[in-house]
């Protein structure tokens, strides 16, 4: 995922229980580490997108299944502006952003033949089967969100209530700390200022290219975030806040919604229950 992960938890447990309680939940991060990275090339999400095309149903394991379908899920709710099939546009991009040159337009095209969520096929068993030639997986709009819920209910299990999972911004925060009515969380406006949310027992995740994007030579600015639809890293200005139920849904979201922008917001906002949502400007 190639992030960094933060807790911070209230127990009454001695320091060496505790220590011992946030080393297990950082192994389980290193596990999902194994299973969702697009970077290290033994993945098992790497190995399922080396099976694309050949018609092999490949059975994968309980967490890459999960978040799977989760992936799927949010796919079609966004119509597309959320898509784990983008790997290999994924790829291309990454190569512009070191070169500081946007890719051929011959060659975006040819990767985004290779994009469509509906190709995932699920079967019993956990079997997984990727329909089109070429397709690679990328969970990076859902899987940081994944792990921080995971760490929350890696403490709860040890009878941890009162935490906060920070998986690079991607945020799941559980009971308030003793004393408070919630976690502080503060998000840029479209001043530039700060609000400060007080929050618990939720997720919560800002995207946008305020802070990862690439300027080419052509004096255009793209986003990391690339949309599905077109291929294209979004030139958008703006940054989305999404407050959601947990931090899996706001991470989905607030990557769909940074294609989309606002004219979706309206449309679906309705649907998800306890969900807000901040659209922000800003000038680059």
């Amino acid at each position: 995922m190639g992030t960094v992960f933060r807790l911070v938890f209230y127990t009454e447990k001695d320091s060496t229980v505790a220590k011992n309680i946030a080393r297990q939940v950082f192994d389980r991060v290193d596990t999902l580490n194994a299973v969702f990275s697009d970077y290290l090339p033994e993945s098992e999400l790497n190995r399922l997108s080396d099976k694309a095309g050949s018609g092999k149903k490949i059975k994968v394991s309980e967490d890459l299944w999960h978040i799977l379908c989760l992936s799927k899920k949010y796919a079609k709710a966004s119509k597309g502006a959320f898509d784990p099939t983008v790997g290999a546009l994924t790829r291309l991009w990454r190569r512009a952003r070191h070169l500081k040159e946007a890719p051929d337009s011959a060659r975006v095209a040819a990767a985004l033949k290779t994009v469509d969520y509906r190709s995932i096929r699920f079967f019993k068993n956990r079997q997984i089967q990727l329909k089109r030639k070429g397709t690679r997986l990328d969970l990076g709009g859902i899987a940081q969100g994944y792990a921080a819920d995971e760490c929350l209910a890696r403490l709860r299990e040890a009878g941890i209530l009162a935490a906060l999972a920070d998986a690079g911004g991607d945020i799941a925060l559980g009971d308030a700390p003793p004393g408070y009515k919630g976690w502080t969380v503060e998000r840029i406006t479209s001043d530039s200022t700060k609000e400060v949310l007080v929050l618990a027992n939720c997720g919560i995740t800002t995207s946008g290219a305020l802070y990862r994007f690439f300027e080419a030579a052509n004096g255009v600015r793209y986003s990391h975030i690339i949309n599905p639809q077109t291929g294209w890293g979004i030139t958008k200005h703006h940054l989305v806040t999404v407050l959601a139920l947990n931090a899996v849904a706001a991470d989905a979201w607030a990557t769909a919604l940074s294609v989309t922008g606002k004219s979706t917001r309206k449309k679906w906002q309705k649907r998800p229950a306890r969900t807000r949502v901040w659209i922000t400007p800003f000038n680059p």
